[in-house]
């Protein structure tokens, strides 16, 4: 006699199997970071090579933002239907190959031209990356297992800055253009044979046969049969970019993306000027930089506490909101310290803070989009929850730059970044009280409404291990 099993309802202690699947996508986030931080640190260095002004090669930055966006919207969705592993693959080559040729662009145009490439590649494979460490995490790690991927992302940026110290007085910095693009390469070489593909996708698509292999490696010493039927909570039907607003996801969808563009747009109005704002207001160059790379430890750490008290605190999603009170805080204390000419160790432990609540923040909300939908417009959701972040990313160094181009105070600046955190923050507790408060006593368990009486996954107290298995009829 045939059985099913539902997919979602097999709970176990986190296997050696899922341990490496997130373990790569770990690896491919720090890639994600080390490649997409390293045009900041070369970017002095490639104006005097191309006789310009480092505000001249801003549309290097801008064309692999966009590129990004457009990927994020446009090719990541794509995973729903071909699979992660797959869509992961291409991305990776992709920004790869598209990176490598920036050591011998001949033009800033040129240049911008192969990071607009590699911004595609990179929107295609970083939501897959994420869509797959959530899959493979157990329900009460997922959002710790996401905000582990985003400070993945963090530690690439800060690994690049150490390599960039060396390399760029030296060889310059289309030197570190390549090797940014060389890395991403070996990783996916390194990985290429290793990278699952996500178990509910290959459940959604009827390969049982791969799914009962996977499944024998994740629960230890049970054998599953692959004429087993494995299935999956009702999936949505239609238009993938539809499926996000309908069944009770439209608000959920809406306050996502409006939550993650506001905090990426904070994240970057603040730090993308952060070095600048410091020396303006008196402290050494050498100190406002090792106060940015301060700001950076403080993201990395801010991700993975936010991550945990999201799994852990009984409050839930509504954790996060300790990100914008730490922003709000630390440039309200900066503007003060300014004001006094307070000592720069405090300006570093405030430059730590900051970034704990704005690179934690965004790191805490990629999360939420991971775990809002279910797998059939997973990849979808989070790839437009990106797109609408990055949008944030897009515009908001150029209002920054642009309000210090009118010779705005740079204290006055720092204190205007603490409105998006106040957005942000409101937000997240205006969504957070969305899942509290459902109608009809519905709650949304793995992007569907069920009438079962528990939370979200990943966002109330721990599920008890189950396990369920019926019959077909």
């Amino acid at each position: 006699m045939s059985s099913s099993v539902r997919i979602t309802e097999i709970r176990v202690p986190l296997s050696g199997f899922q341990w490496r699947a997130i373990a790569i996508c770990l690896v491919l986030a720090f890639a994600d970071g080390f490649n997409v931080l390293s045009i900041g640190y070369a970017i002095p260095s490639l104006a005097d090579s191309y006789g310009v002004a480092a505000a001249d090669i801003s549309i290097v930055v801008i064309a692999a933002l966009v590129g990004e966006i457009v990927s994020n919207f446009l090719v990541a969705p794509l995973a729903d239907r071909h699979g992660r592993k797959r869509i992961m693959g291409l991305g990776i080559v992709v920004f790869g190959l598209a990176a490598v040729p920036s050591f011998f662009a001949s033009s800033v145009l040129a240049l911008a031209a192969c990071r607009f490439v590699a911004g595609i590649g990179i929107g295609a494979a970083v939501p897959n990356g994420f869509a797959l460490g959530n899959e493979y995490s157990p329900t009460r790690l997922k959002s710790t297992t996401v905000t582990v991927l985003s400070s993945g992302t963090a530690v690439g940026g800060l690994t690049v800055g150490i390599i960039a110290s060396q390399l760029v007085p030296v060889r310059g910095g289309e030197a570190l253009l390549l090797v940014a693009g060389i890395v991403p390469l070996v990783i996916l070489i390194a990985t290429w044979r290793w990278r699952p593909e996500s178990v509910e996708f290959l459940a959604k698509t009827g390969h049982s046969r791969k799914v009962a292999s996977i499944l024998d490696k994740i629960e230890v010493g049970t054998t599953h049969s692959a004429d087993t039927e494995y299935v999956l909570p009702p999936q949505p039907v239609g238009a993938r970019i539809a499926a996000l607003f309908t069944k009770g996801r439209a608000v959920l969808t809406t306050l996502i993306w409006s939550m993650m563009f506001f905090a990426l747009f904070g994240s970057y109005f603040v730090l993308s000027w952060l070095a600048t704002i410091l020396t303006d207001n008196g402290v050494e160059q050498s100190a406002a930089l090792l106060a940015t790379s301060l700001a950076t430890l403080g993201g990395i750490v801010g991700a993975l506490a936010l991550g945990v008290a999201m799994d852990r605190s009984r409050i839930g999603v509504a954790a996060a909101a300790l990100g914008p009170i730490a922003i709000i805080a630390s440039v309200s204390l900066l503007a003060w310290n300014f004001a006094i000419g307070g000592s720069t160790i405090a300006v570093g432990a405030l430059c730590f803070t900051l970034g704990f609540g704005a690179i934690g923040l965004a790191a805490a909300l990629t999360s939420v989009a991971a775990q809002a939908y279910p797998t059939s417009v997973r990849a979808t959701g989070i790839g437009w929850a990106f797109g609408a972040s990055r949008m944030g990313g897009l515009f908001a160094p150029a209002l920054g730059g642009s309000l210090l181009a009118t010779n705005m105070a740079s204290s006055m600046v720092l204190l205007l970044s603490a409105i998006p955190a106040v957005m942000s923050g409101m937000l997240v507790v205006w969504f957070a009280l969305t899942l509290r408060r459902p109608k009809a006593s519905e709650k949304l368990i793995d992007g569907e409404l069920s009438q079962e009486n528990v939370l979200v996954s990943g966002w109330g107290p721990p599920l008890r291990p189950s396990r369920t298995c019926r019959n077909n009829r």
